[in-house]
């Protein structure tokens, strides 16, 4: 089983050698990193083996990690998968206790490494394997490097490299008649002796640094969650081959419905059997949206090819473009990716896929030639962070209680070794969205960990040229955007109000002063902030336009943005609050100091009097909802100003760009701070619309043209619901006290329990008769206020109960 340290493993040893060799590099670890041969270039998948003797029984402790993956399993039983995504100054190594009898048994490790084909995601330094025993007395009998380990390159994987927008990496083309079969079980003949490469280093006392070393750290998450799926079911069968598939609509006419129970029993374990010189295309809907490893066990088929395509939804084009119902696939387009099994004749052959896939639909294409084939086994098994909503929360409108279902189901499917954008087309950990799905999470789980993790990555990601926080990582690209890097600010601040930790926040804090101080050299003359000359990101555009490109918000020759400046004021006055947790009373002066000062250029530059808006340029030719709402978002600009604001954006005849799906998080906060709960539940209805139009999660944007259609930055609804409507927020950092200000607008009850470190925290808010009746549980120690109609309540610990006029 899988076990997450709290102490180095061979901490007494590291000291030991840090003592004798001060300047060094030192390791404890008993084993090494190896290879077959450093000759051999990727793509390729290694096997080693190793096979030991023990005298009696014992529980063994062990620290595995790959480079690029591992799969690991004793005995023949897999007992699990890594290594946990890093970077090379943050490689991850788990940790798994196994209880051993005594006699003969054997270690066997599937390691692949694909090379330039590789995932976006994915860091590579040097390919290798590392199992190290934390008895160091073990070592000569499987450590890595010292025991006689073996191994042998796995013939019959092919990668196929998936198209440049796509980052998820290469998929597989295995030729069964070229794998050896007898291998995967630590059997047959040509095994190869390894070769011993680095020494291990942690993270933590190596000061020297190689382009062929890591730097080691425990892995910081639980193994993902792995679930057989059982709501899958077939949509439509008929007599087509690759070819015949390939570039060609649903015909519903061509569906044999006669077939359908056959194909759905191999869904549900029982075998089917394809009789020789057949062809088949079986469309397969998961019921949901998934994440999942797919496996096929055969027999027999010598000659036959196995397709298996997964996408996220049909299209109504050939060549992709437009996606309208989800649920419908006549006369729809599928363009997926995945994998090709070529059996080659022999008995319970099983074939699976080194990653995960992600969609709703599946396409099977099944090819047999003069050997019949027998379908034995087919499985999917879900894979995904084990991130489960702890509390609940439930509203008399059941399409907001749809919402919040499709919401945490997006969010789940987002969060794997890292949080990920989305997990059918990049797979990559982006700043913009980490920040909306730690919210999310803080919110529905005590476990932090993924946001922990996820902070901490983006600041190991300034060891770049710019020396600023990457915009997504790991990533191989390096790219920044600078409002990615004030979120990250931001989300460093959500930490320590949620979560608390002081000294952690304080260690973060080195580097959050010099992100800010980095961007702020980027002044104008004029004293405003300038957009850099990279991708600035903003947020997606909602409706044509020639001056929003790719998300940049418009601005002119002198590089300067509203949107991007009041951003950066907003970010200042987090960071003020930072500092004061912290007791740096003089830098937070400094930090306020600096936001009324941008404060002042950012009025003078872009606020346009007669129309009561900023301009988002500052020829005030364009105009936007983003700097509006990162005003409202601002303590340092004139309340006068601020004050117009609401009414404005509130308009719905005027050519302001609107915020998109991602972007609404932050418009829904200023909507709620300005009591206007009925505009934020009218901005709700594409998410109402979701269940109508057959999405299963919330899409990267709400138009027929969105790439994406899970992206977790659409999940915010479910924040929004605890935080504005019920009304539950931090009052002190740390969650140390609580603020419950409700606001319900047109619903008639609200009913929601937060998970708090100290308990639960629920509030019932509900109209009975001609009053509202409120209740307030709050867990031991946790001091807290209601605030209703403006007025203050102290709550106390236990439950609490009020009863108040309906207004109008």
């Amino acid at each position: 089983m899988r076990i997450l340290l709290t102490d180095l493993p061979y901490s007494g040893d590291i000291e030991r050698n840090q003592s004798q060799k001060p300047w060094e590099q030192t390791t404890g670890w008993p084993s090494r990193w190896v290879t077959l041969s450093e000759a051999l270039k990727p793509p390729y998948v290694i096997i080693y083996r190793c096979k030991f003797t023990l005298n009696e029984a014992i529980r063994l402790r062990i620290h595995v990690s790959g480079d690029e993956r591992y799969e690991l399993f004793l005995d023949h039983n897999r007992i699990g998968r890594g290594s946990e995504r890093g970077d090379r100054s943050n490689w991850f190594y788990e940790t798994y206790e196994v209880e051993l009898a005594a006699g003969e048994h054997q270690w066997i490790a599937r390691c692949w490494a694909i090379g330039e084909h590789k995932p976006w995601a994915q860091v590579s330094v040097q390919p290798g394997f590392l199992l190290s025993p934390d008895d160091e007395a073990l070592a000569p009998l499987m450590g890595t490097g010292v025991a006689p380990w073996e191994a042998k390159p796995m013939l019959g994987y092919r990668f196929v490299p998936l198209p440049s927008t796509i980052g998820t990496g290469a998929k597989l083309d295995i030729d069964g008649a070229a794998i050896d079969w007898d291998a995967l079980l630590g059997g047959g003949d040509g095994w190869l002796p390894v070769q011993p490469l680095a020494n291990v280093y942690h993270s933590k006392d190596n000061y020297h640094f190689s382009s062929v070393q890591r730097l080691m750290r425990p892995a910081t998450l639980p193994p993902m969650q792995e679930v057989g799926i059982t709501t899958m079911g077939v949509r439509f069968v008929e007599d087509a081959g690759i070819l015949e598939s390939d570039g060609h609509p649903i015909v519903a006419s061509r569906d044999l419905l006669e077939e359908h129970e056959r194909w759905n029993g191999l869904l549900i374990g029982q075998a089917t059997h394809i009789p020789a010189n057949t062809r088949r295309r079986i469309i397969i809907d998961l019921g949901d949206y998934y994440c999942f490893y797919p496996a096929l066990i055969v027999s027999g088929g010598k000659g036959s090819v196995i397709r298996l395509y997964w996408e996220e939804s049909f299209y109504d084009e050939v060549d992709g473009g437009r996606k309208t119902n989800r649920n419908e696939i006549a006369g729809k387009w599928f363009r997926g990716h995945g994998d090709t099994f070529r059996p080659d004749g022999g008995p319970s052959r099983s074939f699976d896929t080194l990653w995960w896939h992600a969609g709703r639909y599946g396409e099977l294409i099944v090819e047999t030639g003069s050997d019949a084939l027998d379908l034995k086994e087919f499985r999917l098994l879900e894979t995904r962070y084990p991130l489960e909503m702890e509390g609940s929360i439930q509203s008399s409108d059941e399409r907001l209680n749809q919402v919040v279902s499709t919401s945490f189901r997006t969010l789940q499917m987002c969060a794997h070794e890292t949080y990920m954008d989305c997990p059918y087309w990049e797979q990559l950990m982006y700043v913009g969205d980490t920040r909306i799905q730690s919210l999310v999470t803080y919110v529905s789980t005590l476990d932090a960990r993924l946001p922990r993790k996820a902070l901490d990555m983006f600041r190991a990601s300034r060891n770049n040229h710019l020396g600023l926080v990457n915009c997504a990582y790991p990533d191989q690209s390096g790219k920044h955007i600078s409002s990615f890097s004030l979120w990250w600010v931001a989300m460093v601040y959500d930490y320590a109000l949620w979560r608390g930790d002081r000294e952690w926040i304080r260690f973060m804090m080195s580097s959050v002063r010099d992100e800010l101080e980095r961007l702020l050299h980027n002044r104008s003359s004029n004293g405003a902030i300038k957009l850099p000359i990279s991708w600035n990101f903003m947020d997606w555009q909602t409706a044509p336009s020639e001056v929003w490109n790719s998300g940049t918000p418009p601005h002119g020759a002198d590089r300067l943005n509203a949107a991007y400046n009041l951003q950066m004021i907003h970010t200042l006055e987090l960071v003020a609050k930072l500092e004061a947790y912290l007791g740096e009373t003089e830098l937070e002066s400094r930090a306020r100091r600096l936001a009324k000062e941008l404060s002042s250029v950012v009025e003078q530059l872009f606020w346009n009097e007669e129309r009561g808006l900023f301009a988002d340029d500052t020829g005030h030719q364009y105009y936007s909802e983003h700097p509006q709402v990162l005003s409202l978002l601002s303590e340092s600009i004139s309340p006068r100003l601020n004050h117009r604001l609401v009414p404005e954006m509130l308009k719905t005849d005027d050519d302001l760009m609107r915020t998109s799906v991602y972007f609404d998080h932050y418009t829904f906060n200023v909507l709620a701070s300005a009591n206007q709960i009925e505009a934020l539940l009218d901005r709700l209805d594409p998410w109402f619309s979701m269940e109508a139009n057959g999405l299963k999660t919330t899409p990267e944007i709400f138009l027929d043209s969105t790439r994406s259609d899970c992206h977790a930055w659409g999940a915010h609804p479910v924040y929004h619901l605890y935080t504005n409507l019920l009304g539950i927020r931090p009052a002190s950092m740390g969650f140390a006290s609580v603020v419950i200000r409700p606001q319900l607008g047109s619903l008639t009850s609200l009913h929601g329990k937060l998970p708090h470190p100290n308990g639960f925290i629920e509030v019932n808010v509900g109209c009975r008769g001609s009053q509202w009746h409120v209740e307030v549980v709050l867990p031991h120690g946790l001091p807290g206020t209601l605030v209703w109609s403006n007025e203050r309540y102290p709550l106390n610990e236990g439950q609490n109960e009020f009863e108040f006029p309906l207004l109008g």
